[in-house]
């Protein structure tokens, strides 16, 4: 096959394999589907509402509420809505007006249209709103449009700020952004309003705990639990918590679940240093550990056993930040907000790229839900054990018709069709003239230089003809890849770390590592130089192979 390779790399101008089996047989897409069409990100809705600007608007800005707690869908930004006014009319107020305005900023200053439709830039305006809603309720915000004018000034810097320092630390620092901006304008609103002198904004002390703790018990642990995940929203009502993980599990109950996993961390470390059990059943310690989880263990990473082991060291890591943060700001009188689920987060990145490359992070483009993640793995395992098996089978002289002696006789059948149409002289094989006039008559014509390497690729055995099986089983290999193509090339980008095109032998075994597979041998690495003709394995190639070893 090392011709075949010679031919595509010898004219750039030719189609690849998989796009010349395309030609042939046209394979369905295939996607995970999850059980109720207002569950994932429902990414068909932004379609839909697009030619419609205020339709628009409040669809992005649901989703940068949802965003917050990691949920890009709207319904759940819709109930995470309902449950903050359930705690505090003037906080959802808040909430909404943060919102609006960082996503209305968003499209005023052009910026990447699908990332403010998918609320990332309305997530921090959210939160701004959010702790000016609450903090202002503590003393004279209630009611006073001075802070609702406050929400619209800060809403609207940090989509500023979201755009350059995001950036900047996407370029430089190859992190994440997050909750940067609304950190870096909140802590300056809050210096200002208590150590500027001023008449206008207040902060006052939190409201005591409705019922003081003074010894441990089950009920309220339970309790704590569930707390330590609405106060993502800064929302310690049980009723209004429990709304939010109904909406958090509406677009990924497996990113609800590593949620509250994240929570009952958290919830232990407070109890191990000693914390006060009125902050401990308030949930103040778990918020922090609970958005750690969900980051590492589903959102960043593919939700697997590495990962949420990782996501489970991050969230102590965020619980034990979050203690010490508290000893050190609260005589200032500030709170911790976010800050140690940052650097929780951030912790996990800079470890995992030193310690553990065969933990694949997600592209920035491709990150949806965990479920989806996890069905892109899932994809990319199944490709790559068989692509091994096919590779050990090719060394030993073998090639193995696997996807056509599992194939039930029906889609047989299908291809049996497909291929008495191409056989014109019923002799039971295909010759080189005989695919050429079908793909003429299919208004598919090929140039000389695709047919003979579409023909060579199938002519297995290298007769001169092809012959059924050969045919159906290049078919159903390339039916099989292609209808998750995107799944698994979306799994691949972030191996070429390099960005050069080429899959260099370490990166193959990074991804080989991702799905529990061993290292190339030498022997295996020595036989795909030679299949190639001592190229390089470019990502094209490396699709022929998966098709044709």
């Amino acid at each position: 096959m090392s011709n075949a390779s010679e031919s595509t790399e010898n004219n750039p101008q030719s189609l690849p394999l998989h796009e010349l089996l395309s030609r042939l047989l046209k394979s369905e897409k295939t996607s995970h589907r999850h059980p109720l069409p207002i569950m994932g990100t429902m990414q068909d809705l932004n379609d839909t509402l697009e030619a419609s600007p205020l339709l628009d608007l409040i669809n992005a800005s649901l989703r940068g509420i949802g965003q917050v707690g990691f949920a890009n869908n709207p319904v759940s930004g819709l109930l995470i809505t309902l449950a903050v006014f359930i705690q505090s009319p003037w906080t959802a107020l808040m909430l909404v007006v943060g919102v609006l305005v960082a996503t209305w900023t968003g499209y005023l200053m052009h910026l990447d249209r699908p990332s403010v439709r998918n609320g990332i830039f309305g997530l921090n305006g959210a939160l701004v709103g959010l702790a000016l809603g609450t903090f202002g309720a503590w003393s004279n915000g209630t009611g006073n449009w001075l802070w609702v004018l406050a929400a619209i000034i800060c809403a609207a810097l940090s989509t500023v700020l979201m755009e350059y320092l995001g950036k900047w630390m996407a370029v430089n620092l190859g992190l994440p952004s997050m909750g940067v901006p609304f950190h870096i304008v909140t802590y300056s609103f809050l210096a200002i309003a208590l150590y500027v002198p001023q008449p206008f904004f207040q902060l006052g002390a939190p409201p005591p705990f409705p019922n003081p703790a003074e010894s441990l018990d089950g009920v309220s642990i339970l309790s704590a639990l569930i707390s330590g995940i609405g106060q993502i929203f800064f929302s310690g009502n049980l009723v209004s918590a429990l709304l939010i993980i109904m909406a958090l599990a509406l677009c990924s109950p497996m990113g609800a679940l590593v949620g509250s996993l994240g929570s009952a961390i958290g919830l232990f470390v407070a109890i191990l240093v000693g914390v006060d059990l009125n902050m401990v059943y308030a949930g103040l310690l778990g918020y922090n550990s609970a958005l750690t989880a969900i980051s590492i263990g589903g959102i960043f990473y593919v939700p697997n056993r590495k990962s949420i082991m990782f996501a489970c060291a991050g969230a102590f890591g965020a619980a034990a930040f979050g203690w010490l943060l508290n000893l050190a700001i609260a005589p200032l009188g500030l709170p911790i907000l976010a800050v140690s689920f940052h650097l929780g987060t951030y912790a996990c990145f800079l470890i995992l790229r030193r310690s553990s490359s065969s933990l694949v992070p997600i592209a920035p483009y491709a990150i949806a839900c965990p479920e989806d993640h996890r069905f892109r793995y899932l994809t990319a395992k199944e490709a790559i054990s068989t692509f091994r098996r096919q590779l050990q089978g090719a060394m030993a002289g073998q090639h193995h018709k696997i996807f056509f002696d599992r194939a039930p006789q029906e889609i047989k059948g299908n291809l049996r069709y497909i291929f008495d149409a191409i056989d014109r002289d019923r002799s039971g094989s295909l010759s080189l003239e005989e695919l050429r006039h079908h793909l003429q008559q299919a208004e598919h014509p090929l140039k000389n230089e695709e047919l003979n390497f579409l023909f060579s690729s199938m002519d297995v055995d290298n007769s001169g003809e092809i012959d059924f099986e050969e045919f159906g089983e290049l078919l159903l290999r390339h039916r099989r890849l292609m209808s998750r193509f995107d799944e698994f090339a979306t799994y691949f980008i972030p191996i070429d770390k390099n960005g050069n095109g080429v899959l260099e032998v370490e990166e193959m075994n990074v991804v080989l590592a991702s799905v529990d597979e061993p290292p190339l041998s030498e022997d295996e690495v020595t036989f795909l130089q030679q299949r190639v003709g001592g190229k390089d394995l470019t990502w094209e190639i490396f699709l022929e192979l998966l098709l044709v070893i």
